[in-house]
Parts: structure tokens; C-alpha cells; sequence
């Protein structure tokens, strides 16, 4: 049997886009997993009449129209229905409205009765919603591209939802039916998005979805989508292309509360990209790469494995604070590769922009170099991660010096904060170095490894506090507090003998004060001494429990003492690698 994807193929989609031909294999894969989840679901209820009279329906429109019903099951949840329905956790009727507007696209003649919608509501995927029916049974019916709804005290009239577009509208005997048609934003010809602010199935986020959009929220949406979109076509058309081919849906989002724009995929519903509605169109554009990414990555790896599963998470994402398994990880720097290019086509607009593209380059040339050395990886991860890593190194713009020391100071101070809030080390190894220290003599040659702890999901670092904080402040000349503490001040202004001299009093009256340690290890590589640096950015946890067993020992004497213990060629601030 031949590979889905030849290695040229997968060589595109590593480098960060991938050709027309292998972005249809990827949504042909999805299409096709769709379709044999939604035949297994009918088949694990074929006891239910429902099921069995949907599948059946289902059947004739394939056979009558093909695209028809290719159509439907594109619609990216019917993946997280599905799967509910295999777990005997939902019932038939999503599956026999499905079944209902693929037959009517057909052309079909069919009648099927539903059990009555929950709180009035029939959801019709990919083409809107039925609200405010009465209790019983639902007949719907369908005729020469009509669809109608008939219940109890409500009777439809002339739901048109035929060719490729549907639409229409319901009337009634004044029931109090309404119809809510699901709304479209074309893009260019042939590529229209539709706005998924109804679909049950559609809640399949970390975040929460947003209830249907009002009339004025939607025309916003719909307005930074097409200017976004018009970005995108300009500065990154390969990107553009990719979305044509795999985006079906946009899925509103609530807004957290710092209002921050936010964005997420989920593998439960390939096609689809939640959002929340973001200030500007360059935002949205940002938002679709980023997800696009996600998308392409996780068609992928329905039909090609890159990773054995049942990893540990003990791999450090340079944008969270949490351990994460190796697929975890994997997503997150295809994500920001993304990200990254974006960046590097706006990073003339300003010393912000120049910021975001040197920081996201060098956090996702991090996540790479640890991918690199995963033992989890099969050949095509292996093959998928240098092809990521090539497109990295090809990305040496020049930035700035300013830009790239900040930048190397936030990504390292990053790395120490990960490494003190995940790692162990081994009690026994403690124990011999602090006697080693106590008798004058070198460290041992041999570190003991750390253990990596299991910790709640931390999803973004801090970046309000410590010396990484102040310099980034003074850079970008943003707003808010000011660094009150006055070593990080003294670190941001360049006084880097008073900063040193703040942070060793601070870890003498406490060990435990994480910014301390972050400017000391900043300040230590400033400062000209590499061997403390070195152990500080890749084993800050030992030198902080060794600091905490010898109590009168001065913290930069010890990371430069145990700094002898680590080899020159480990001296890179990715602890846990």
C-alpha cells in the first residue's frame, strides 16, 4: 500500500505550507474519516428505526449526488458528533437531519419523523436552525429541493436549501416558528466560510462559544474576515490557498476577559476555526494562520504517524510554563511557525512587530531543537521536524540588536522559570554536591538528571514581573506599572553590577524568590561569567536546591562552582530537554 503523502509532499507541509495536491489529500482524509465515523455511529445504533431510516436516506442521496452529501459530512462537526454517538452518548436525531439536508440537495423525495427538539430547537447542519417548535414529534420533508418542517401547530413553508449555497426561509401558521439561516462570508469565487454561531456540535473548544451572533456583530466579523483575507492574499498567498482548501467554518468565541483576542482547533472539528472577534483585520489574519497550522498538522496526522502516543509530559513549550507531551509540543511549534511568518512580513511596521518576529523565531527554533532529540518521533516526525527547522534557519532577517537582546533575555528568562517550576532534582545528588562543596572540591563530572514533575495546564508565562518584564517594558515603551522592584530597574537601565549585587541579596534573604533567580542567571551571562550562566539557564532547579542546603553559601559562587559539572555544549537554556 502506497504512503498518502510522498516525501516531497511532506517536505512542503514541514516547511510550513504545502502544494495544492497535497492540501486535497489532506482534506480528502478528512472527508474520508468523516464518512466512516458517520457510517460506524449509524451502524452502533442500528437497533434505533431513526438510524437505521437515515442511513438508508443517506445512501440514496450518495447515490443520486455524490457532492451532495460530500457537502454535509465536510461540515466539521459532524466529526464530534460522531464520536459521541460511538460512545452511546448522544441519540439519532443530528444524524437524521443530516441525512435530511444531504437528500434534499440530492433532490430526494423523503419523509423522516424526529422525536421533538430539544427546547424547541432543530439544528439543519450547514444550513441553519429551527427555533421555537413545539414539543412532539418533527416531520421533515423533502421535495425537488425543498425541504419542509412540519409539527404540531407549526407548519413549514418552502425551505429551499437546493445547490450549493441553501438559504430560504421558513413560514408559518403563527406558531411562533423562526428561522435562523447560517450565515455566509464569501471570500473569492467558490470559496465561501460560513459563520457556525448555531451548530450544537460546535462547543468543542477550551473556550466557550458564543451564542449566535446580533446583526452588527456578524457584519464586523464578516468585513475584518474579507480585509483580512485581502491581507493575507498580498503578503502570504500560499497560506491564503491553504485556507481555501481547508476552511469551511469560522466559530465565534466569548472575548476572555482582558479581551485579548483568542482563537482555537479542535481535532473533533478539522475545517472549522473558533474565534473571538479581534480589533482589527490583521489580527484576524494572524489568528487564521495560527489555526490553519493546527489544521493542517492535525489532518496530517490522521493519515501519517509523527509521533508514538503515550508520551510523558516532560517537554518544555517555550510559551507555556507546564510540561507537554511531545505531540503537544509538535503543535505548538508548527502553530508558531506560522505565527513567525506572519511576523516576519510585518516586521518594518515598528519596533513592536520586529519584537513579535524575533521573539516567535527564536521561541519555535527552541521547540524545534528539543523535537529534534525526541525519542518519541517516528522517521516522518524526524524527517517533518527538520524540514520545520530548515525554514527557520532560512529566516535570519536581521532585527535590531536591541530588539534581539530583549528577546534573548525574555526567551531565556523563560527557560529558567519553566526549569524552577517543573524540574527536581535528585535528593541524593543534592547531597553529594553540597559535600563536594563543603570539602573544597570540584563538582562531580556527571549532573544528576532532573525529574520532570507533573503540573496543572499553565497556557502563557508570565510577563508582568522580573528583569525580562522591565526590559521588554523599556523597549517597547508600553504601558502599565511601572518594574517597581529596584534591581529589575537597575537591569533594565544597564547597571548590571548593581542588578547583580540586588539579586544576590534578594536570594540570601529568600530562595525561593523565582524573578531573583531569573536576574541572576540574565545578569550572570551579561556579566561575563558563563559557567554560572550555563548552570542557571539549564539547571536552575539544582542550583537552587544546592543553594538551599548550603544557606550561608553565596548563590553566584554556587552556579559557577556546579557550572564546572556542565558541559559547555549543554549550556543552552532549555532545561528538561
Amino acid at each position: 500500500m502506497s504512503e498518502p503523502l510522498s516525501a516531497t509532499q511532506l517536505a512542503g507541509l514541514a516547511g510550513g505550507h504545502g502544494d495544492a495536491d497535497t492540501l486535497a489529500v489532506l482534506r480528502g482524509g478528512q472527508l474520508g474519516r468523516r464518512r466512516l465515523l458517520t457510517v460506524a455511529a449509524a451502524r452502533a445504533a442500528a437497533d434505533q428505526p431513526l438510524v437505521g431510516q437515515s442511513l438508508a436516506l443517506l445512501t440514496r442521496a450518495e447515490r443520486a449526488d455524490p457532492a451532495a452529501v460530500a457537502d454535509v459530512l465536510a461540515h466539521p462537526p459532524v466529526t464530534g458528533w460522531a464520536r459521541a454517538m460511538l460512545d452511546g452518548t448522544t441519540g439519532p436525531a443530528y444524524l437524521a437531519a443530516l441525512a435530511a439536508v444531504a437528500a434534499t440537495r440530492a433532490g430526494l423525495t423523503y419523509t423522516l419523523t424526529l422525536p421533538g427538539p430539544v427546547g424547541g430547537v432543530l439544528p439543519l447542519p450547514t444550513v441553519g436552525t429551527a427555533t421555537g417548535l413545539p414539543a412532539g414529534p418533527v416531520l421533515l420533508c423533502g421535495e425537488a429541493d425543498t425541504l419542509r418542517i412540519d409539527a404540531e401547530g407549526a407548519v413549514g413553508a418552502g425551505l429551499r436549501i437546493g445547490g450549493a449555497a441553501g438559504g430560504g426561509r421558513i413560514g408559518t401558521d403563527g406558531g411562533g416558528v423562526s428561522w435562523w439561516p447560517l450565515r455566509r462570508i464569501s471570500l473569492v469565487e467558490g470559496f465561501v466560510v460560513t459563520v457556525d454561531d448555531q451548530d450544537p456540535w460546535r462547543r468543542c473548544y477550551h473556550r466557550p462559544s458564543a451564542d449566535r451572533l446580533d446583526d452588527a456583530a456578524a457584519a464586523r466579523l464578516s468585513r475584518l474576515t474579507a480585509d483580512g483575507w485581502q491581507w493575507l492574499l498580498a503578503h502570504l498567498p500560499a497560506h491564503a490557498d491553504a485556507l481555501t482548501v481547508l476552511l469551511r467554518s469560522l466559530v465565534p468565541l466569548l472575548p476572555p476577559p482582558s479581551g485579548n483576542a483568542v482563537s482555537a482547533t479542535s481535532r473533533d472539528a478539522l475545517g472549522a476555526i473558533a474565534l473571538s472577534v479581534p480589533a482589527d483585520a490583521r489580527t484576524l489574519a494572524l489568528l487564521l494562520v495560527h489555526e490553519l497550522q493546527h489544521t493542517k498538522l492535525g489532518a496530517l496526522l490522521d493519515l501519517v504517524p509523527l509521533y508514538r502516543p503515550g508520551g510523558a509530559a516532560r517537554y518544555r513549550a517555550p510559551w507555556r510554563l507546564d510540561p507537554r507531551p511531545v505531540g503537544a509540543l509538535l503543535q505548538g511549534a508548527y502553530a508558531h511557525l506560522g505565527v513567525a511568518e506572519v511576523w516576519r512580513c510585518r516586521r518594518h511596521e515598528g519596533v513592536t512587530a520586529a519584537f513579535e518576529y524575533a521573539y516567535w523565531r527564536e521561541q519555535t527554533t527552541r521547540a524545534a531543537r528539543q523535537l529534534a532529540g525526541a525519542a518519541e518521533l517516528t522517521a516522518a516526525g524526524r524527517s517533518f521536524v527538520a524540514g520545520m527547522t530548515r525554514t527557520l534557519r532560512d529566516w535570519r532577517d536581521p532585527v535590531d540588536g536591541r530588539v534581539e537582546a530583549v528577546v534573548r533575555d525574555v526567551a531565556d528568562a523563560g527557560a529558567v522559570r519553566w526549569g524552577l517550576a517543573n524540574l527536581t532534582p535528585d535528593p541524593e545528588g543534592v547531597d553529594r554536591l553540597a559535600r563536594a562543596w563543603r570539602q573544597g572540591v570540584p563538582p562531580d563530572a556527571g549532573v544528576p538528571a532532573p525529574t520532570v514533575a507533573p503540573a496543572p495546564a499553565s497556557p502563557a508565562l508570565r510577563a508582568d514581573s522580573g528583569p525580562e518584564a522591565a526590559v521588554r517594558r523599556r523597549l517597547l515603551d508600553a504601558g502599565g506599572p511601572p518594574v517597581s522592584n529596584p534591581s529589575d530597574q537597575a537591569y533594565a537601565a544597564g547597571k548590571l553590577e548593581n542588578a547583580l549585587a540586588g539579586y544576590r541579596r534578594r536570594l540570601t534573604a529568600d530562595p525561593g524568590d523565582v524573578d531573583a533567580w531569573v536576574g541572576l542567571a540574565l545578569t550572570a551571562r551579561h556579566t561575563g561569567q558563563p559557567a554560572a550562566a550555563g548552570a542557571l539557564a539549564c539547571r536552575p532547579e539544582l542550583v537552587r536546591a544546592l543553594n538551599q542546603t548550603l544557606p550561608d553559601a553565596d548563590p553566584l559562587a554556587v552556579a559557577e562552582w556546579l557550572g564546572q559539572a556542565v558541559p559547555a555544549g549543554e549550556r543552552h537554556p532549555e532545561p528538561g530537554r
